[in-house]
């Protein structure tokens, strides 16, 4: 007798990963539709000027869009805790860099002496005169 014990319940060299979720197709149509749909928004709302709010509104319908990706296409939904746990950090980790980096954006001022360039450009180099058609 060999010195591995089989457990032919579950085949020859297999290993035990948990259960695994079988999604339907309808599902997954659902979500197409539905990734489509905020496609459609997008494009939308990217043809609206909402002013300083149109970083916010793209970054939003982008959200939603990633979400129903990691939750339905990779499983996520139906995966263990410490995977869900996994995935949400990465997700606050990613807010915490938009936080501050457009806290850093909204602090700067545009029109501030260190932020503009005065150079002394001459008269000649900006209106240069019209080359003479005479041949030397």
């Amino acid at each position: 007798m060999s010195a591995h014990a089989h457990n032919d319940d579950h085949g020859h060299g297999e290993l035990q990963m948990g259960h695994h979720h079988v999604s339907s197709s309808a599902m997954f149509f659902n979500v197409l539709v539905a990734l489509l749909i905020l496609t459609v928004v997008t494009v939308g709302a990217s043809r609206i000027d909402f002013g300083p709010a149109n970083m916010l509104i793209a970054m939003l319908i982008a959200s939603v869009k990633a979400s129903l990706v990691i939750l339905f296409f990779m499983h996520v939904k139906w995966d263990t805790a410490i995977n869900k746990i996994v995935f949400l950090s990465s997700f606050l980790f990613l807010s915490l860099l938009f936080v501050f980096t457009l806290a850093d954006q909204a602090t700067r001022r545009i029109d501030h002496p260190m932020h503009v360039t005065k150079a002394k450009v001459s008269k000649e180099w900006a209106y240069p005169k019209p080359a003479s058609s005479e041949k030397h």
